[in-house]
């Protein structure tokens, strides 16, 4: 019997779209801030990034709650994105033209802790 991971419809539905998603933020994060357009107001730049790390809490807690089977998958989404936003902002501190925020990780951090609440709240039934 093998020990690795079984690639399954229960992995391929929920945990590649963890995978794929964070590996999608990371090439976002390396364009050069010159090919990113500027957008005409300053909030919806946050919107932008709450929303795109809420979807990320949404796969993640999804690939904690049924593909892992964790006990307290919302507080696993928490303690894998948040470090994972954070980590992101550092990253583009080294891309040309684009810079670290601290705006930017909160509106990341509430998108998180929203979206993956949201999931949480939606998935109340026991497997």
């Amino acid at each position: 019997m093998s020990t690795g991971i079984k690639i399954n419809s229960v992995f391929l539905v929920n945990a590649v779209p963890a995978l794929g998603y964070a590996v999608l933020i990371f090439i976002m994060s390396s364009f050069p801030g010159y090919i990113i357009p500027n957008l005409p107001f300053f909030s919806f730049d946050k919107l932008v990034h709450l929303f795109e790390f809420g979807l990320f809490g949404i796969f993640v807690y999804r690939a904690f709650r049924f593909y892992f089977r964790v006990k307290q998958p919302y507080l696993a989404t928490l303690v894998t994105c948040i470090p994972y936003a954070a980590l992101d902002e550092f990253h583009q501190y080294f891309v040309q033209g684009r810079q670290c925020s601290i705006y930017d990780f909160t509106a990341d951090l509430i998108g998180i802790v929203f979206f993956a609440a949201l999931s949480a709240k939606l998935n109340v039934k026991q497997l």
